[in-house]
């Protein structure tokens, strides 16, 4: 008896627009999956620019391999480092029972209707607290991604994309970061030392161009021994 009236208690908490946001907010990413469902891989060449405080380094090149669902590859000629949160693009990482969905607002963005979700893993995903997603509803596109996690660090990422094949792939994608001072030590060896801050903001322009779309990559140029890479985060 007290489960019947514990459930009805919640039934009458939850109102049809609470109902009605939680359903549409798993439906962008429902249309998302779909829009992306025939993307098996890609290969890209990707330039790195940073515009961080205290911070120099000369571009950096490199080639990068993704395939389905979540195999990431990067070539250079040296040490090349790549924000590891929204340095490239898989459309695939947000899956719907890995999260918590909620429906922010609606909004206009570029004269387009828009929604933004925040995304929090239902499981521990690195440092990673939450995702706040700006998706274009009318071309069903990712455009901004704040990403948040336990330790302070905070990144936009900007997205920008084009037309490759019959996928919309980013030509650009400008990272706006804020993170504590201590991370800021993983990046010294590309030039100068970070100033003795407690954070450091600035940003990453990283541009994306020659696509090559489901060329049948093998699994096996995901497992051969890769030149030195740094990651952002932990």
């Amino acid at each position: 008896m007290k489960k019947i009236l514990w459930l009805l208690w919640v039934l009458f908490l939850l109102s049809p627009e609470q109902i009605q946001a939680q359903e549409d907010a798993t439906h962008y990413l429902d249309t998302l999956g779909k829009k992306y469902s025939g993307l098996k891989d890609y290969t890209v060449d990707v330039r790195v620019h940073f515009d961080i405080e205290g911070f120099k380094a000369p571009d950096m090149l490199a080639k990068l391999y993704f395939k389905t669902p979540d195999k990431m590859k990067i070539e250079s000629k040296r040490v090349f480092f790549l924000p590891k949160e929204g340095g490239y693009f898989n459309p695939f990482m947000f899956k719907k029972e890995e999260f918590e969905i909620r429906l922010l607002e609606r909004l206009t963005y570029d004269s387009r209707n828009a929604v933004k979700l925040r995304l929090t893993p239902k499981k521990m995903k690195g440092s990673t607290r939450d995702f706040v997603l700006t998706i274009d509803a009318d071309q069903n596109l990712i455009r901004e991604m704040n990403i948040s996690s336990f330790e302070g660090r905070e990144v936009k990422a900007v997205i920008e994309y084009g037309k490759f094949s019959d996928f919309e792939l980013p030509t650009h994608i400008e990272l706006q970061l804020d993170i504590p001072f201590n991370e800021s030590r993983r990046i010294k060896d590309f030039g100068q030392s970070a100033p003795k801050t407690e954070r450091i903001t600035g940003k990453v322009e990283i541009g994306y161009s020659n696509y090559k779309v489901n060329s049948g990559l093998r699994d096996e140029i995901f497992k051969e021994t890769e030149p030195p890479l740094l990651r952002g985060g932990s």
